[in-house]
């Protein structure tokens, strides 16, 4: 990249200067010419084709997320062989410039930025979205006070000196000091990025990171298997219910965390008081915050009286129609316009069962291609209701052996875990291998449901069973198929990570 170079349609965006460099690309400031208004262009380098396709659709996951903690995502492209975001530009210091700067923050700064990120999660988790990269220099601190996180939901975002693997099956990147093992190990949840929230506010609070190495493996192995200094033994002025809420935030098993954001944002805002200004980092108060201020004062009381709509007459679609509507649907998925595909699908239900009854294959295919478009969106919570009731229906008509009904089972818990319910998905992926196990052990989804039910116990902290189970699996795949099967390179990554953060 070089100044002065265009991007975009009509050559829409101009780049003016790099503002960051990382292992995997750069950020650079540029200008929107038709618009002139200042932006940030996110270049990332990756030529693996399934990384290309997690780009993507993140690029579009993160579109839809407005909030004025998230920096608005413009535009997508590519250019010179680099994918592109096209991002709101933000003003201010990265928390980790800031912690450079003067070492240790105040208890009401720490609190009340750790809180704005809580405010973002919040919203975030909801979809649910897992930032998956928390840590000092994704936090924006702007002169007004106000947080931005950056790079959410960015699979393959950038930052000096990371170390990043993304994993097979339920793989996410992760930063070693600022990573749940749980995500490590490929399972990150929301409570993953409280962990990472601890990690933040530690740093913060104490001036140092919590845990310290001198590779990332040695890293790792401390987050698994040593415990955290209390922040207060390294600074007595930190109240005790926050020292508490930070020893929470790191508890190795997510089960042990707080259950959401909202209620950390609700404890952390007890710790701020009085703000004093930060010289040269937080000096005023900007004029949007008193429309902010405004908003915050709405107490909606009372029911509105309640209305009868009329009754609109429904027109009934046929078969055909029904199958020209999954097909447009198939093609916007394609495309990555699965909130669209989904709002196609899920109008149409109701309508495709009154007219071809709830046994029609055409209906049951709708049912899932809903499930499924709500899935690849990255809307879990639709998703699992839509997975559970399709494999109801389809058992009723097909019986529970139908590879549908095993296929919608399966997806299911993935959603689970992905809501961060890893117990609610490892009972279910138990119950599931152990329907299996009257058929082939070799069959394609037994061996998937393994490897899924090894790295979930992983994320529960269960690791020499998951290692056992792990190691299993690679044996009767290496046996029956040598190295040609496509399980068994992941396994081997996965299993090697976990011997080398074992022996440091």
């Amino acid at each position: 990249m070089r100044r002065g170079d265009l991007l975009g349609e009509r050559e829409r965006y101009a780049l003016d200067q790099p503002i960051g460099r990382g292992g995997m690309g750069e950020v650079w400031r540029a200008y929107d010419r038709f618009l002139d208004r200042r932006l940030a262009v996110k270049f990332t380098r990756v030529s693996d084709e399934a990384l290309v396709a997690r780009f993507e659709q993140e690029a579009r996951s993160t579109a839809w997320f407005e909030h004025p903690g998230v920096p608005t995502v413009y535009d997508f492209g590519s250019h010179d062989g680099c994918f592109y975001l096209v991002m709101q530009y933000v003003d201010g210091m990265t928390v980790a410039n800031v912690l450079d700067e003067v070492e240790t923050l105040p208890i009401s700064w720490a609190s009340l930025i750790a809180a704005q990120v809580c405010a973002v999660l919040s919203v975030a988790h909801r979809r649910p979205l897992v930032h998956r990269d928390l840590k000092p220099s994704n936090l924006m601190l702007c002169p007004d006070g106000s947080v931005k996180v950056l790079d959410f939901g960015a699979a393959v975002g950038l930052g000096p000196g990371d170390v990043r693997r993304t994993t097979t099956g339920l793989g996410a990147p992760y930063t070693p000091g600022y990573s749940a093992m749980e995500q490590v190990y490929g399972s990150p949840s929301p409570q993953s990025d409280l962990y990472s929230l601890g990690c933040v506010l530690y740093e913060m609070l104490t001036g140092r990171q919590v845990f310290q190495g001198d590779t990332p493996y040695e890293v790792l192995r401390r987050h698994e298997d040593d415990d955290p200094i209390p922040p207060s033994s390294l600074r007595t002025d930190i109240p005790p219910g926050l020292d508490a809420l930070v020893l929470e935030l790191l508890a190795k098993s997510p089960a042990d965390r707080p259950p959401n954001a909202d209620e950390v944002y609700r404890r952390l805002l007890e710790f701020v008081t009085s703000l004093h200004p930060m010289p040269g980092i937080v000096d005023t108060v900007a004029p949007q915050n008193l429309y902010a201020n405004a908003v915050s004062r709405i107490k909606i009381t009372g029911r509105a009286p309640r209305t009868e709509a009329p009754v609109q007459p429904v027109e009934l679609p046929t078969v055909d129609e029904v199958a020209q509507a999954r097909a447009e649907a198939a093609d916007l998925a394609e495309e990555g316009r699965y909130t669209q595909a989904a709002e196609l699908l899920s109008d149409l239900i109701e309508p495709a069962r009154l007219a071809l009854g709830d046994e029609d294959p055409e209906y049951m295919g709708l049912r899932l291609d809903l499930a499924d478009v709500l899935f690849q969106g990255g809307d879990y919570r639709r998703a699992v209701h839509a997975y559970r009731a399709a494999a109801v229906a389809l058992a009723d008509w097909y019986g529970p052996d139908d590879p549908n009904v095993l296929a919608c089972r399966e997806q299911e818990a993935v959603c689970q875990a992905h809501l961060g319910a890893t117990g609610t998905a490892l009972r279910h992926l138990q119950e599931l291998l152990d329907d299996l196990s009257g058929g082939s052990p070799y069959d394609a989804i037994t061996l998937r449901v393994r490897e899924r039910l090894a790295r979930m116990r992983l994320a529960a902290g269960e690791t020499d069973r998951a290692r056992k189970e792990l190691t299993d699996l690679l044996s009767d795949l290496t046996g029956l198929y040598g190295d040609d099967h496509p399980q068994i390179p992941g396994l081997r990554v996965l299993l090697d990570d976990l011997n080398q953060a074992e022996t440091g």
